[in-house]
């Protein structure tokens, strides 16, 4: 491990780049998770060395972007875990004839990305602008709220395969779903995308971008620590609108005042595991699968969660 950390220092030129025994509750939203072997925040030149030299040493990494949908277990992750970040967050705007593209790395803040389109008069992002996370983590799992997903403005995307070779996608190929893409059954790393965008009214997309942001901050815990929906909506057709959302699921099963230590379910919105300020993995974990078993013997439905788990639980 020595020899792989004193070779990633020269790999890598930011000084504070490369961390070790880094804890994982600094790069999560829920704010909870032990120590990484090897912290690495990554730039894009970079990137292609950093896992060429992870697998010649045979040292296991795991991909990141924001931390905004993830649950680290209290014993952290062994080997190295590569943040594609503020280091990987370029944004460029493209102007064409009724609208623009913007090319963004994945690491841009799909926040800040949004932000953009919209102060820019562009359309079709309105959705994103208060969803945290990254461009690359974003198209992964084909991020949506009020309505609207990636889907609707990923033009092409960039990728990396284990091997370093670089992978060029189209929109029509990413096989997007509901919180799913190719991605999510590829060993890729998303290096970028170009996100194509309509021309709109100013004034009617800062109304609408107001009216989601009210929206969200009267129905979901934004003051508390989460990974935003903790679970899965449930499939009832083929439609997004034929689908149930998990929150009706956790109060028919009576888990709406459920508590495991310092995690609980959100008073706000039953759909949130929130950390209330002292939870560990380890309790948000176990509440996570209390509920699926209320809600399975309950209903008889099994909620799938929406987090993704890292590390030994």
């Amino acid at each position: 491990m020595e020899r792989v950390i004193e070779v990633l220092k020269k790999i890598v030129s930011d000084d504070g780049a490369v961390l070790v025994d880094e804890p994982m509750s600094k790069h999560t939203t829920f704010g909870v998770g032990g120590k990484a072997d090897i912290f690495i925040d990554v730039a894009s030149v970079e990137l292609r060395s950093v896992v060429e030299l992870l697998k010649d040493y045979s040292c296991p990494f795991t991909v990141i972007g924001n931390g905004s949908n993830l649950l680290v277990s209290d014993d952290g992750i062994r080997g190295a875990v590569i943040c594609i970040g503020k280091r990987m967050s370029e944004v460029e705007l493209k102007k064409g004839d009724g609208g623009a593209s913007i090319i963004a790395s994945s690491g841009a803040l799909l926040p800040v990305v949004a932000k953009k389109a919209c102060d820019y008069g562009l359309t079709g992002l309105e959705f994103a602008t208060q969803i945290p996370g990254t461009i690359g983590g974003a198209v992964y799992m084909n991020a949506g709220a009020f309505g609207g997903d990636m889907s609707g403005s990923v033009q092409s995307v960039t990728a990396i395969d284990m091997n370093g070779e670089a992978k060029h996608y189209t929109g029509k190929d990413l096989g997007f779903g509901y919180r799913t893409s190719i991605f999510s059954k590829k060993n890729e790393i998303i290096t970028g995308a170009v996100l194509a965008l309509k021309a709109g009214d100013p004034e009617q997309i800062k109304a609408k971008v107001s009216e989601i942001r009210e929206k969200r901050g009267s129905s979901q815990p934004v003051n508390k620590r989460s990974a935003g929906s903790t679970f899965r909506k449930v499939s009832d057709g083929e439609t997004l609108e034929e689908m149930t959302p998990a929150w009706k699921l956790v109060q028919q099963a009576g888990m709406k005042d459920a508590h495991v230590g310092g995690a609980r379910v959100s008073e706000k919105h039953s759909g949130f595991v929130i950390n209330d300020g002292d939870a560990t993995a380890s309790d948000i974990y176990t509440l996570i699968n209390q509920i699926i078993e209320k809600v399975k013997s309950e209903t008889g439905v099994t909620l799938e969660p929406e987090v993704k788990m890292l590390g030994e639980f």
